[in-house]
């Protein structure tokens, strides 16, 4: 049987595999738990009216006087 001797305090009994997933089974439902709630929450309206001014000042950079608008890899002159 596998010992895990990597966790607990130096000179501790070695913990035994099966034990050690027991212990952790549990913090890794409760994880997965918390990460599905927070996936499945609205995102705020102040962040998407963040996300939305700054996609307006990127289009709109593009969009004066047409800088930003060239290829920046593309040097060459016409």
């Amino acid at each position: 049987m596998a010992k895990d001797t990597s966790v607990g305090e130096p000179g501790s009994r070695p913990v035994d595999s099966r034990v050690a997933r027991r212990r952790q089974d549990p913090l890794g439902r409760r994880l997965r738990q918390m990460y599905d709630e927070v996936v499945s929450e609205e995102v705020p309206e102040d962040f998407l009216s963040c996300l939305e001014k700054a996609d307006e000042r990127l289009t709109s950079g593009k969009d004066d006087d047409g800088a930003g608008s060239e290829d920046p890899g593309n040097t060459s002159k016409s």
